[in-house]
């Protein structure tokens, strides 16, 4: 019962982020249903079953899903009206707005929403995966799955890579305590994500690296227009960015450990 009743509160602590997002904002905008975003989205979730097998190419295109949508509750929080949803999992740039975010700390916010909201469902399919293990084994095991893929993507999703969303906080916060050091330490963070990529012999992280570079060389990647965070804001952020990353990195600790071996 106590589980359950966690497990509840969980849920209903979700509920009502994801309410205060469209409270007042109007309905969800859901856009990709056109013949072309249908097409993409049958390859990209035919390419997880294919590449990783039923369960987990399901698993994994729920999670991303959802982590997307954690990004556009957040722009809705912070009066994006127009931000709405693209079904094209595993694509990328799934949340949409057509403006920018206003402040660093909205920014920082959108950007950790995604593995922010991510954090309820992978802790409850856990609870629910132990509690169902003896009677629904097929059931449990899709929701162990579940929530060890939800950790995993999560966690490398916040490497401090950029453009990965870790990336994005790691530029936000430095820009806001050392604006001239920004560009030097997200450099020498591609740099970082570069050699691994080549130690590890990893073509994602090289697809990492590369974008990173590009973005550099092409833009700032922040909006100079933005209010800097505030002292008080920036060591939230910091604290909210590390408490996101420890528990994705324990929900997820087996598949992060199996990708990297």
């Amino acid at each position: 019962m106590l589980v359950l009743g966690g497990a509840s509160f969980l849920f209903l602590m979700m509920y009502l982020i994801v309410r205060a997002g469209f409270s007042n904002q109007g309905a969800l905008n859901i856009v990709g249903l056109d013949p072309q975003g249908v097409f993409l989205a049958i390859i990209a979730i035919g390419a997880a079953v294919y590449y990783l097998g039923p369960l987990y190419g399901i698993a994994v295109t729920l999670s991303v899903m959802i982590h997307e949508f954690g990004h556009v509750v957040a722009f809705r929080i912070a009066g994006h009206e127009d931000a709405r949803f693209r079904l094209v999992p595993l694509m990328g740039g799934i949340a949409i707005s057509d403006m920018a975010p206003r402040t660093q700390a909205d920014d920082f916010f959108i950007t950790l929403m995604g593995p922010g909201i991510c954090i309820v469902p992978m802790v409850a399919a856990f609870i629910l995966s132990d509690l169902t293990f003896q009677t629904f084994p097929q059931a449990s095991q899709f929701l162990w799955i579940f929530a060890v893929a939800t950790g995993a993507l999560n966690f490398f999703n916040l490497l401090p890579f950029w453009p990965l969303d870790g990336g994005r906080c790691l530029r936000i916060v430095t820009d806001a305590f050392a604006p001239r050091a920004t560009t030097a330490i997200t450099l020498g963070m591609s740099a970082v994500c570069a050699a691994l990529a080549f130690h590890l012999d990893s073509i994602a992280l090289t697809i990492f690296s590369l974008l990173g570079i590009q973005s550099l060389w092409f833009g700032r990647g922040l909006d100079l227009d933005q209010t800097r965070l505030s002292i008080g804001q920036g060591v939230l952020s910091v604290s909210a960015y590390v408490m996101t990353s420890a528990v994705h990195f324990v929900g997820g600790v087996q598949m992060i450990f199996w990708i990297i071996a």
